[in-house]
């Protein structure tokens, strides 16, 4: 096994692939890649590896390698050091590994899952139509919910806060 072999294993086992997957890149025998895995930390389940050992990969190969492809880049002696070595690696990386973030609808108060994006304040475009074209006929079925002491169940956030704001003071 050569020394480039071996950080392309390292490589490969950090961005999450299987040993069957590592071997099929590198060449070498699943069980090669395995024992290799095995005696230096690399064992388990590639998932994991990359939660444990995210701040070991961008150490070690931030500079060095391609994160999508596992390709030497060539770094400029000013600027910011890259991660890709092309911005179509960059794109098929950010692809696979999107961040994922738990929200609260603004509208319905129901947790959701956003893939890349932070901002979403609402959980579909129901939500959003109906928070932003409140109609008349709604206000009254929420007044007199409030009359009777009921649950209201949809309130939009201005109106909630609205009717807090009357509480505080």
């Amino acid at each position: 096994m050569t020394e480039e072999q071996r950080q392309k294993i390292k490589m490969l086992r950090y961005q999450g692939l299987g040993y069957k997957k590592v071997a099929d890149e590198v060449g070498l025998s699943r069980d090669s890649v395995r024992g290799y895995c095995l005696r230096n930390g690399l064992g388990g389940s590639g998932i994991e590896l990359v939660a444990e050992y995210q701040d070991v990969m961008q150490d070690e190969f931030l500079h060095i390698l391609c994160l999508n492809c596992g390709s030497e880049i060539k770094q400029n002696e000013v600027g910011r050091k890259k991660k890709y070595c092309s911005l179509s690696c960059k794109y098929k990386w950010e692809k696979i590994h999107r961040r994922s973030y738990t929200l609260t609808c603004e509208y319905c108060g129901k947790g959701f899952k956003s893939l890349g994006v932070n901002g979403r304040k609402f959980c579909s475009q129901d939500c959003y139509q109906k928070n932003r074209f409140w109609r008349e006929e709604d206000a009254a079925e929420v007044a007199k919910k409030i009359l009777e002491f009921k649950k209201v169940n949809r309130l939009p956030k201005w109106l909630k806060d609205l009717l807090l704001a009357g509480k505080e003071e």
